[in-house]
């Protein structure tokens, strides 16, 4: 009874150990994102429309810095994307009157297209800035695009514009990626 005590025990503390190496080489590959806001309350549009305001930002905050998460995971290792979110204009309005059971409907329009405004530097293993830059990403056309939503995040059009941005990024050499081949063959 002992001896199979002690190779459970053995085989727990290995299973363990696996399960904490394929863990942590995942993460090994992988660069790091730091994201901050600017003051919401200055942001053009980020109104809730069913949801409690402090709940929706929240929420935003969460989504957004989670997008820019799943592109630092596809940089080497040891890089270091920091954003600063100063402005963002959601897709569509939320018009007053416009309600279905109480809740502010989003009305998407053509002419209220999304926008977001942020600065970012990327640095190396060794914390030298590779690129840096201001960007005011806006998609006119918004409406008319084939999207696939990823399921990722609720600002789907916000997270198209951005996915575009760091392809570009990629594809041109400012960014180095893990997928570089991938993302230069769907160019």
């Amino acid at each position: 009874m002992d001896n199979l005590y002690w190779k459970g025990e053995i085989m727990k503390k290995l299973l363990l150990a696996a399960l904490a190496l394929s863990l942590s080489s995942t993460a090994v590959f992988a660069g790091e994102a730091k994201v901050s806001f600017a003051k919401l309350d200055n942001f053009t549009d980020i109104k809730a429309g069913h949801e409690q305001k402090e709940r929706f930002r929240e929420r935003l905050t969460e989504e957004f810095t989670s997008v820019f998460a799943g592109f630092a995971a596809k940089l080497p290792e040891g890089y270091q994307l920091e954003i600063d979110i100063t402005d963002i204009d959601l897709a569509g309005d939320i018009r007053p009157g416009m309600t279905i059971h109480y809740d502010q409907i989003r009305w998407m329009k053509e002419i209220d297209w999304p926008r977001i405004q942020f600065t970012y530097a990327l640095k190396n293993a060794q914390q030298e800035v590779v690129a840096s830059g201001k960007e005011e990403l806006r998609d006119m056309d918004y409406l008319r695009r084939v999207r696939i939503p990823s399921g990722k995040t609720s600002f789907e059009f916000e997270e198209k514009m951005l996915q575009d941005w760091f392809k570009h990024q990629v594809v041109s050499g400012a960014f180095p990626s893990q997928d570089a081949k991938t993302l230069t063959a769907t160019k």
